[in-house]
């Protein structure tokens, strides 16, 4: 990598970190120059403004949980199968980048008001996956009529939460409440994600013998 890019990679990592943290408003140009060892001056050359460093931090992070739900939903054409690895491949995009899942969730919190709609073209990738596993699952007559953005509200509401929650449910634990209820710090991400793939691919699995209704004449 070339010193350029490796530069803009610094200042990039350094504001998706800001910006998870403190969110678009209360992140500071000049404390995430610094964190990526360049001034200000620096950081326009290479970025830009805040309003474009926001957006290039959001199309990278959107894209590449994009790219990821893609193959998922290409690796299987069963829609049980598909289901089950859309939850997976996105358990471990949040696993891998915490921030993915704090600066998603607080720009929901603000209503979007800072995502461009080269973002959303991102965003809209993430839920075209879920929507056409959904559908042709549904037209197959392997899946029961469900829709399609509920769907999605519950795994990624679900997995993103549970990620975030985290630390929370430590100081639970340090409290002596919570074991008794299930709430355990120690369990990991993945067998949330088994859960929640085992409540859709139970509860939208259409019973035996629909498909043949569904293509039968």
């Amino acid at each position: 990598m070339d010193e350029k890019l490796a530069v803009r990679r610094r200042i990039l990592d350094a504001a998706a970190e800001a910006f998870a943290r403190e969110g678009f408003a209360g992140a500071r140009v000049e404390r995430i120059a610094r964190a990526a060892g360049v001034n200000k001056a620096g950081l326009y050359y290479h970025v830009g403004n805040k309003a474009r460093l926001f957006e290039e931090v959001m199309v990278a992070l959107f894209s590449e949980v994009a790219d990821r739900l893609e193959r998922a939903v290409a690796s299987s054409d069963d829609p049980l199968r598909r289901l089950d690895a859309l939850v997976h491949a996105l358990a471990v995009a949040f696993e891998d980048g915490p921030a993915r899942a704090r600066i998603m969730l607080l720009e929901v919190a603000r209503g979007g008001v800072n995502v461009s709609e080269k973002v959303m073209r991102q965003v809209e990738r993430v839920f075209v996956c879920t929507a056409q596993t959904v559908r042709s699952g549904v037209e197959a007559g392997e899946l029961l009529p469900a829709n399609p953005f509920f769907v999605h509200m519950c795994m990624v509401g679900s997995l993103s939460l549970f990620v975030l929650s985290g630390p929370m449910r430590a100081r639970v634990a340090d409290m002596g409440l919570g074991r008794s209820l299930g709430i355990d710090p120690t369990v990991p991400l993945d067998e949330m994600a088994d859960f929640l793939s085992s409540l859709f691919t139970r509860g939208l699995a259409a019973p035996p013998g629909n498909a043949e209704k569904e293509t039968r004449p």
